[in-house]
């Protein structure tokens, strides 16, 4: 271990016992987050430390327990607007289905998850959304509707939840971001793997041919995107739509698969692709966690 890593790593732990929401605890995740590879073992350590102290000042009711259970329901599928052919949405989504034939849909069963468990591997960076027979065969590839989560400034730029943390410098900022901007994303997630190295060009070669085949007409941007979870990823805008008309890339090496196994995911977030193609102005949707909570699943 490097002298800067060490460092950099003890400052998280000393940050972690003010409280995952001080400003100390901010700015050692945002130097933590640099680091290649990232430290995601102290991180979830932290994280599970938080969270058993949390269940055990206020354990989850079976109130609550629905309600998280009902939210998660809405995350991980489509909307509304998105299981309707009709709206300009559930066409985007329809068509991008029709043009990726060898994506087998597959949607999470959530009265099959623990939603508690589920709760607490979204907030440690984990995921729970993967197929069950994703680690049998040498190719698999999966499409499932869900909603994405981002943030719009005032000026109408639109970050991802990584972009926000690296882009806002202090706690206060990202937090006063965040209850200005708050949006949900009608989303496809793609995923697949296949038995050898995978390259970003993949990923690229694939939208460009969602976007020939669905959108020839509009212009189409590609720019390098950060994230920790991915080894190389991307940025997908269509036209000067602000919204991501996708993002993803190729993962680090994937948990129970051998190395030489390559991993890839790339999130469509479908109103860029419903404006383009029917010439409306198809806007994200406000979000409220508060709200989000209490809403009954339709």
């Amino acid at each position: 271990m490097s002298p800067q890593r060490e460092q950099i790593l003890q400052q998280l732990k000393d940050a972690s016992k003010k409280g995952i929401h001080s400003e100390a605890f901010y700015q050692a995740m945002r130097q933590a987050l640099r680091l290649r590879p990232v430290p995601y073992e102290m991180l979830q350590r932290v994280m599970k430390k938080h969270w058993a102290e949390k269940r055990a000042k206020t354990p989850m009711s079976e109130e609550k327990k629905r309600q998280l259970r009902g939210a998660l329901g809405r995350v991980y599928g489509p909307s509304q607007r998105a299981r309707d052919p009709n709206h300009p949405v559930g066409a985007a989504a329809n068509a991008i289905r029709t043009a990726l034939p060898e994506f087998c849909e597959w949607q999470i069963d959530m009265s099959q998850v623990d939603v508690s468990q589920a709760a607490r591997q979204m907030f440690e960076g984990k995921g729970f959304s993967v197929p069950p027979d994703f680690a049998e065969g040498s190719s698999r590839s999966y499409i499932s509707a869900m909603q994405a989560w981002l943030v719009q400034g005032r000026d109408g730029s639109v970050y991802t939840t990584y972009e926000l943390l690296q882009s806002k410098t202090t706690a206060t900022e990202l937090k006063a971001q965040m209850n200005q901007g708050n949006k949900l994303s009608d989303a496809l997630r793609l995923l697949w793997k296949r038995s050898e190295t995978l390259e970003l060009r993949v990923v690229e070669d694939l939208l460009r041919r969602l976007s020939e085949g669905i959108v020839p007409e509009t212009p189409v941007r590609f720019r390098p995107y950060e994230d920790p979870r991915y080894r190389a990823a991307l940025r997908m805008q269509l036209g000067d739509n602000p919204i991501p008309a996708a993002i993803g890339g190729v993962h680090h090496a994937w948990p129970g698969l051998p190395d030489r196994v390559g991993v890839a995911s790339v999130l469509i977030c479908l109103e860029p692709w419903a404006a383009a193609q029917s010439g409306q102005v198809v806007e994200l949707a406000d979000f409220s966690l508060f709200d989000f909570l209490k809403k009954e699943k339709p």
